[in-house]
C-alpha cells in the first residue's frame, strides 16, 4: 500500500473513532452531567489519535510483512500501537467503572485527564519492552 493511501485511510479512521467516540460518551453521560460534552471531547480525542497511531502502524506492519522481512523498527512500533489500544480500553473502563461504582470525579478524572497521560506512557513502555529481544534469541514473531 502507498504511504498517501495509509496515511488517508489512518486519518479516515482516526475522523470515524473521534466522532463516534465523542457521540457515543457524551451521550453516555447526558443524563446525569449537564455539561457531557466536556468529557466527550477529550475521551473523543484521545480514541481517535489512538485511532490514528494504531491504524498507520498496523498498516504499516502489514504491508512490510506481506513484502518480506520485518525491521525492528516496525515490529516495535507494532507493540507499541497494541499498547495503546490495551491502554486505552482499560482506562476508559476503569473510569466508567470508578465513576458508576465509586466517586463519580474521579472517573471524569480518570477519563478526561488520565487517558491523555496513559496512552503516550502505554506506546513507550511497548516499544521499550519489544526492544530488549534480539531476532536469534527468539523475539517478537511478526507473522
Amino acid at each position: 500500500m502507498n504511504t498517501y493511501v495509509r496515511i488517508v485511510v489512518a486519518l479516515l479512521l482516526g475522523a470515524f473513532t473521534f466522532a463516534v467516540t465523542t457521540l457515543v460518551v457524551t451521550a453516555g453521560f447526558e443524563p446525569g452531567i449537564e455539561f457531557s460534552l466536556l468529557i466527550g471531547l477529550p475521551v473523543g480525542v484521545s480514541a481517535g489519535l489512538t485511532a490514528l497511531f494504531a491504524g498507520y502502524v498496523l498498516l504499516w506492519h502489514r504491508d512490510q510483512a506481506a513484502v518480506g522481512e520485518v525491521p525492528d523498527r516496525v515490529v516495535r512500533l507494532r507493540l507499541a500501537a497494541l499498547a495503546t489500544i490495551a491502554d486505552f480500553f482499560v482506562v476508559t473502563v476503569a473510569g466508567v467503572i470508578l465513576y458508576t461504582l465509586a466517586d463519580g470525579s474521579m472517573g471524569i478524572g480518570l477519563l478526561v485527564a488520565g487517558l491523555p497521560v496513559t496512552l503516550p506512557l502505554a506506546a513507550v513502555v511497548g516499544y521499550l519492552a519489544a526492544g530488549g529481544s534480539h531476532r536469534g534469541q527468539g523475539g517478537p514473531r511478526t507473522q
